[in-house]
């Protein structure tokens, strides 16, 4: 057996299909990567967006972003399924190679370290404004003269 590959693929819906019509081709799709023994890692749902520019003379569409392991063979079966389904009005599929992959994890990493970093700040300025005196604020000599 050969070695799994990690792909990303795009795909925009058009926008004239139902919500259930959406959901029933990306479970086609998904199905389609299972069938040829792949598996699926994530797959995202991001919903009607606008188009940059006009495809099919459509303006919007529904986007999916199904990142997926298989057989590098497996793609160009994909991308001839992309083509073929009149619901799909545009797709890209992208290769992920190891050192994309282990920089992904690298900068997911420290994002994770920064947001801790933040939250352990916040938390030890909220406990140091606790043990200030409440501030007394002097009264000018114009306040005396009403």
């Amino acid at each position: 057996m050969k070695a799994l590959r990690t792909y990303e693929a795009l795909y925009i819906v058009r926008p004239d299909r139902s919500d259930d019509e959406v959901q029933t081709i990306a479970q086609q799709v998904e199905g389609l990567v299972t069938a040829s023994g792949g598996s699926i890692v994530r797959s995202e749902a991001w919903g009607k967006r606008r188009l940059a520019y006009e495809v099919n003379h459509f303006t919007e569409g529904y986007y999916i972003l199904m990142r997926f392991q298989s057989d590098p063979s497996f793609v160009s079966r994909l991308e001839n399924h992309f083509r073929l389904d009149e619901s799909i009005i545009r797709a890209l599929t992208v290769y992920f190679d190891e050192k994309t992959l282990r920089l992904e994890e690298e900068q997911k990493k420290r994002t994770e370290e920064l947001i801790k970093a933040s939250a352990t700040r916040r938390s030890q300025d909220d406990d140091d404004d606790d043990d200030e005196p409440p501030q007394r604020h002097r009264r000018d000599r114009d306040d005396d003269d009403d």
